[in-house]
């Protein structure tokens, strides 16, 4: 999503929670093994903040329904440890939430993905709506232009008030003003545009809001207690800050609004224990059926990402074996990931410091891959280290 998070010093304060502490009935050997883990994902954690000049940082690592190791390193805000319960947004980790409900509706025969935008939503809503599927949409191949990336005009008027309230229609109007990319189907293209127009059919063939939706759909049976919708800058406490030079000076930009990010009902705010609970049970297919998954982590026959072993599914990555999300919004940078060979699950959450290099990438992809490569050698991740 934007560029640039923050840093506020090198405090090193780790939280770690591991099971191998647990009082388990297990072996001595798997204890030592466990324990060895957490002990790997920390350093690796604590090396990352430290080169990379990071300012707070939040990782959980998980095997099946056993807690690896949860840490938080770094600040929130000057002399303020970063602790594992703060939020944080979650920008486009909620893109899964809203692919799964359209699989979930289309085995429940009330969509299908091969339907045209125009089946379910006006002719005049976006260009080609009678030749755009929904497949299409989740896929990212629609043809549709974003309404911030590569577009100036929009990203100095985000700029020049971070704190506006955008809506939907101002989005979509922002992305069609400027030409289609290709013919719908024809080439890849990422575009948020493609997840707004998806959350509008949920809408339209449920009769209810996207966020009563993906409420009754996705946080109900997951218990995500602690994952809220918000389209406004308010986050729940306790809030891991974000901070960035988007405007030039280094600043805090928690409070900036998130509204330009994706639909209505999409924009979230979570913990790490939430986004591990979705890595899993979302990115693991928990909620839908085999053939469903099937769909969820198909490769669209087109040209994709220009990275080796790096292609996009039905509003999820695909870097080798694993399903990821990879957001980076109001300068707040993530990672869901999830490896089913191995039931492994990675979360991770970072922002920059002072010192830190702005120039739009995203550390948490720095420590899953890194993590990946000790845990899970076997499964190169694919995903680029920023």
């Amino acid at each position: 999503m934007l560029p640039h998070p923050a840093r506020i010093g090198l405090a090193l304060v780790a939280v770690v929670c591991s099971t191998a502490f647990a009082a388990l009935a297990t072996t001595p050997a798997a204890a030592a093994s466990r324990s060895a883990e957490a002990r790997q994902v920390t350093d690796i954690a604590r090396a990352v903040l430290r080169e990379q000049h990071l300012a707070g940082m939040i990782v959980r690592v998980d095997r099946g329904k056993r807690n690896v190791v949860t840490a938080a390193l770094g600040e929130t805000m000057t002399g303020v440890p970063a602790t594992p319960d703060m939020r944080f947004r979650i920008g486009s980790m909620s893109i899964p939430y809203l692919t799964t409900i359209v699989l979930q509706l289309q085995q429940e025969g009330k969509l299908d993905l091969d339907d045209t935008l125009a089946k379910h939503l006006p002719r005049t809503t976006a260009p080609n709506a009678d030749r755009v599927t929904l497949r299409m949409l989740g896929h990212n191949i629609s043809g549709y232009p974003d309404w911030i990336q590569g577009n100036q005009a929009f990203v100095d008027l985000l700029l020049a008030n971070p704190f506006r309230l955008w809506t939907e229609q101002e989005l979509l109007a922002h992305a069609f003003a400027q030409p289609t990319i290709c013919e719908p189907g024809a080439c890849f293209h990422y575009a948020h545009t493609n997840f707004v127009l998806l959350g509008q059919v949920v809408t339209a063939v449920t009769g209810k809001p996207f966020a009563k939706v993906v409420r009754q759909r996705i946080f109900r049976p997951l218990r995500l207690r602690h994952t809220t919708i918000a389209r406004t800058a308010k986050m729940p406490a306790p809030v891991l800050h974000a901070y960035g030079t988007d405007r030039g000076p280094y600043e805090d930009t928690t409070s900036w609004s998130p509204s330009w990010g994706l639909g209505n009902g999409q924009l979230m705010v979570s913990t790490i224990a939430d986004v591990a609970t979705s890595a899993r049970r979302v990115l693991g297919a928990d909620l839908i059926s085999r053939a469903s998954e099937r769909e969820l982590v198909a490769r669209p026959p087109v040209i994709q990402p220009p990275v080796p072993g790096l292609s996009f599914g039905f509003g999820v990555v695909l870097a080798g074996d694993w399903r990821v999300q990879n957001p980076y919004i109001n300068n707040y940078g993530g990672v869901m990931a999830y490896l089913p060979q191995r039931k492994l699950a990675v979360s991770v959450v970072a922002t920059k410091g002072m010192a830190a290099d702005f120039d739009g990438s995203n550390p948490s992809q720095t420590v899953f891959a890194r993590i990946a490569e000790a845990l899970a050698p076997e499964h190169p991740a694919g995903l680029p280290s920023s």
